[in-house]
């Protein structure tokens, strides 16, 4: 890069800084001169002139002459890899979400229909980035499992996704309206406990990945193994159900019984039942379940209200409990391992207090889980965070804090909390998307809805905006800085900043100045060229187009008019008008070009 002339930059100089301690004479003498950049970055230039002694570096204006010396560039927080993928893909989801609120606001729903179709959105936008960040962690593991090596961009996105998606289950519309969101929690578990590795060696998915070894050793009697029975019971206290059943299908009874083997035959029916039960497990239904039933409704287990899921639950622990309690069904199993570890599971099904903290060994995050869907199933999500610290206090601490703190603050549903740790532990563009998330599931503009007008008049107004809208533009503000530093995103952060009300317009000006210098700057560069010049104009106009900056268009263009009138280029300076809808520049020069006007003679 060449050496910045301070004289010639419209970036104030920040910090002036003697090179050597005083007055250098040579090759190389100077000062160094520190600079903003666009977006984060920092810019320093030596340039050579004389210290007086005693004094501060010789200020700016007094320096005559630029040295041939280095100049050193300085970036943090770029949007690179994975995170520009990232970038690039959810950008249209986040425009989406933008434009379907600006719809309710521009129809004049009022603050409820404003409110709904602000959580619609919300709820919309974070399904379509939980999908992206689905497709990217799959990507990175495939490529991961190519080269045996999980690299930092696979755990940073992992993390970013088990947020992301836990964040979504407690802020926008837990249990869709219900409140009850122990279905999705245990899923979100299932999908993304072996990338969070809470609860150390004891977690469930590290101690099923230990059973899988076991049993290959096992031979023919895979309940043999090492684990089998605890893993079962973790299994059906976390909700798997599937994976569950596909356990107990690989006790060697079945294929005893199978062989006519009369001795396997309790065994067999013990476990039958502990299936049946497992399978019809009352839940609720979510709104993006299927219905398999050929009338369009729901299986006999699933729930649609609360009422009705704990009727459901009523008469199904009736079920458990009296499976339990036939001591026949019991003795007559033959394998003391098979009856004990089957009773332990029933025990979890029924919620009893001991055999939920026996199964769950990977910590409060498994208990809460576990307490949430065997011994309080009708617990709405706002009531969670007393359920966490109880299990906490049970198990005590997580190995990472800043895990706990994590995940405290998006069960405690704490959502200013929540940005705060989130930003302190994943990228700006997670954070960004975040806090637009939450201010829209809040009821974004219709949150800030006003009783009583400024002029005391009662009635309500959507006249100010709500403090998690000014946050998020401020987060959005600063991963638009971090797209801006490279050149090869900075086209994504004039997508973004449109959207930001306060400074975006500001900011998408410097960002398009830096695209197309101002007018005088090109002289001496290799821009200078005619061929250059024109297209680095012409493509910070389709820029100011996409981004809909008419206003820092025409300023653009009327920079680009300046430099073809200085060159002498009159009809250049036109087109560059007409092409930003300057009529009025168009207007003026054409005025300027037209003959002076003589004075009528008088006879």
């Amino acid at each position: 890069m060449d050496v910045m002339d301070p004289d010639r930059s419209s970036v104030p100089v920040i910090a002036t800084l003697p090179m050597g301690g005083g007055a250098v004479i040579g090759p190389g003498a100077g000062v160094l001169h520190v600079q903003w950049g666009l977006g984060n970055e920092l810019r320093v230039s030596r340039v050579r002139g004389t210290e007086p002694s005693g004094t501060g570096a010789t200020p700016t204006e007094e320096s005559d002459e630029i040295s041939s010396g280095a100049a050193y560039v300085v970036q943090w927080a770029c949007v690179t890899g994975a995170h520009r993928e990232l970038a690039e893909e959810t950008l249209p989801h986040f425009e989406q979400l933008k434009e379907r609120v600006a719809l309710a606001m521009y129809r004049g729903e009022g603050p409820d229909g404003v409110a709904a179709a602000s959580v619609d959105a919300a709820s919309r936008f974070a399904g379509s980035v939980a999908k992206t960040l689905d497709a990217k962690v799959e990507a990175l593991e495939a490529a991961s499992a190519a080269t045996g090596a999980r690299t930092a961009d696979l755990e940073h996105v992992s993390l970013a996704r088990a947020a992301w998606q836990l964040a979504a289950t407690y802020f926008i519309e837990p249990g869709e309206g219900t409140g009850v969101v122990t279905e999705r929690l245990a899923e979100w578990y299932r999908r993304n406990g072996a990338a969070l590795n809470f609860g150390g060696v004891g977690a469930l998915p590290v101690r099923l990945r230990a059973l899988i070894d076991g049993v290959a050793e096992a031979g023919d009697r895979p309940e043999t193994a090492g684990g089998f029975w605890d893993c079962l019971s973790g299994l059906v206290a976390m909700g798997w159900s599937d994976a569950a059943a596909d356990l107990v299908a690989l006790h060697s009874c079945w294929a005893e019984w199978r062989q006519g083997m009369a001795a396997a035959k309790p065994a067999a029916e013990l476990l039958e039942a502990v299936v049946a039960l497992i399978r019809t497990a009352p839940r609720m239904a979510t709104a993006d379940e299927e219905r398999p039933a050929g009338d369009g409704s729901y299986p006999p287990s699933v729930a649609t209200s609360v009422p009705q899921f704990q009727a459901f639950r009523e008469a199904w622990t009736r079920q458990v409990r009296d499976v339990l309690s036939d001591g026949a069904l019991f003795d007559a199993v033959t394998d003391d391992a098979t009856s004990n570890g089957t009773r332990g599971a029933l025990e979890v099904l029924a919620g009893d207090e001991t055999a939920l903290a026996r199964a769950c060994r990977g910590g409060w995050l498994e208990l809460m889980i576990a307490s949430a869907r065997h011994q309080y199933p009708g617990l709405r999500a706002a009531e969670h965070a007393s359920l966490m610290e109880r299990c906490a206090a049970r198990c005590g601490a997580g190995d990472s804090p800043e895990l706990d703190e994590l995940l405290g603050a998006i069960i405690a549903g704490d959502a200013s909390r929540t940005t705060d740790v989130c930003a302190r532990y994943f990228s700006p563009w997670f954070i960004a998307h975040l806090a637009e998330m939450l201010a829209a599931s809040a009821g974004g503009p219709a949150a800030a809805t006003a009783v009583g007008g400024a002029d005391g008049h009662g009635g309500e107004r959507m006249g100010f905006r709500s403090a998690s809208s000014v946050a998020a533009e401020s987060h959005v503000m600063t991963y638009c800085a971090s797209l801006a530093t490279r050149a090869d995103t900075r086209h994504l952060a004039l997508r973004y900043l449109p959207h930001c009300a306060d400074r975006g317009a500001g900011a998408a000006a410097q960002i398009l100045r830096r695209e197309r210098p101002p007018p005088g700057s090109l002289s001496g560069s290799d821009e200078a060229d005619p061929d250059v010049a024109f297209a680095k104009t012409l493509g910070s106009l389709e820029l100011c187009a996409d981004a809909g900056l008419a206003e820092v268009g025409l300023g653009v263009a009327r920079a680009a008019a300046a430099d073809a009138r200085a060159r002498g280029d009159e009809t250049s300076a036109v087109a560059w008008l007409h092409r930003a809808g300057d009529v009025a520049g168009v207007a003026a020069l054409a005025l300027e070009q037209l003959p002076t006007a003589h004075g009528a003679s008088v006879d």
